[in-house]
């Protein structure tokens, strides 16, 4: 199996046998129940709370640096819309083929970005992060990987990084930034340049994306060219669902290859698996079928569904994490929270808690989650994978 036992140093086998899996605890943007997404703050809370992975989103500055934001639309999470000397970079754009205002990050310096301050992005869900507004500053993406790095020297605990590249597509062929200019970044390049000039790299390392050709790009051409052949690959999965669809809506379809039929640009890397399964029209659940993991396998070491298609209440079946083992996939769902309005219910109509979820999934077998509150993650790992067996 390919996933990492991260955290059993001190458990014997027979400590997790009520888990068919050791599940690993992602945390998801940090700490991001707790403290403004993707602060160093929120990422070293996601580590004093025992996650074994922090994910990072990353997306350019106009000068080429990765930062770690959630989107390159900055009004969000920033304080960029009260900020009289950006007035002028408010503009209308379209990413991922969705028309969106505001202002973007591909039209600031990293200077400019680093003067920019954080917010909360759900202040009335999360009230208490947002009493940390005006604090934190953006980071890059080399701080984060030098946080795990002294994390590292000061605990002895290697943390994981999971790096999530946001619309690659956009930025290398339909970005213009506020002028007009194309934009024409490669992020997944940058990235792999990144990891590879970075001295003391985390030991577990994934990289994941909603797009599918930048994935087999890396897995084919960029990482064993930097001679990094040991970093995993995860699809992440959009709505199965067909429910969000262009034009309105693009979760439902990678983007790379929906610009590609649309004739936006032409169509990367595939492998010949994944060929075979082209057609007008193809959708995140096309990679569910059996040809479709299969596929995945061809160029990556996971997928990361949308939970809510993996299940839609707690107590259904699971189908999609046994078929996606037989094709040697973990699964790693997104995201787990405690807000209610995020809560499943169970086959009753009775919502559950999210720890009641976590106890169930973990028994499921689970690879691992994404969650906006690690600690609550390693708590009901602790409970439900560290129980003797009888």
């Amino acid at each position: 199996m390919r996933y990492w036992l991260i955290g059993l140093v001190f458990c014997s086998v027979s400590a997790i046998a009520s888990c068919p899996q050791w599940p690993l605890v992602i945390a998801h943007r940090g700490a991001s129940g707790y403290l403004p997404e993707h602060s160093l703050p929120a990422y070293q809370l996601a580590l004093a709370q025992g996650a074994d992975f922090i994910e990072v989103d990353v997306v350019p500055s106009r000068d080429g640096v990765l930062i770690a934001r959630h989107e390159n639309e900055l009004s969000h999470s920033t304080d960029v819309a009260s900020r009289p000397e950006f007035a002028d970079r408010y503009t209308k754009k379209q990413v991922d083929g969705i028309w969106q205002q505001g202002w973007f990050s591909e039209d600031f310096t990293l200077a400019e970005l680093r003067s920019l301050r954080l917010k909360e992005s759900m202040p009335k869900l999360r009230p208490q992060s947002a009493a940390h507004d005006g604090r934190y500053s953006i980071v890059t993406l080399a701080e984060v990987l030098q946080l795990l790095n002294r994390h590292q020297q000061q605990t002895g605990v290697a943390v994981g990084i999971y790096i999530e590249t946001k619309h690659p597509a956009y930025f290398a062929y339909t970005a213009v930034d506020v002028k007009g200019n194309p934009v024409q970044q490669d992020i997944t390049e940058l990235l792999v340049d990144q990891l590879r000039t970075t001295p003391s790299l985390p030991a577990h390392i994934y990289i994941q994306s909603f797009e599918v050709s930048n994935l087999v790009r890396l897995r084919q051409q960029l990482l064993p060219a930097a001679g990094l052949p040991q970093i995993k690959l995860v699809q992440l999965l959009g709505d199965t669902k067909q429910q969000f669809l262009q034009p309105k809506d693009s979760f439902s379809e990678p983007f790379d290859i929906y610009g590609a039929e649309q004739g936006l640009f032409p169509l990367g890397l595939l492998t010949a698996e994944l060929r075979v399964l082209l057609k007008k029209g193809f959708h995140y659940g096309d990679l569910t079928t059996t040809a479709g993991l299969a596929a995945v396998a061809s160029y990556a070491e996971g997928i990361g569904p949308w939970r809510q298609n993996l299940y839609p209440q707690i107590g259904a079946e699971t189908p999609l994490i046994t078929q996606a083992a037989a094709a040697g996939l973990v699964v790693h769902p997104y995201t787990f929270r405690k807000e209610s309005q995020y809560l499943l219910s169970d086959d009753k109509q009775q919502q559950m808690s999210i720890n009641d979820e976590l106890n169930w999934i973990f028994g499921r077998g689970i690879h691992g989650v994404f969650t906006d509150f690690p600690d609550i993650a390693v708590q009901a790992r602790a409970d439900v994978c560290m129980k003797k067996a009888n």
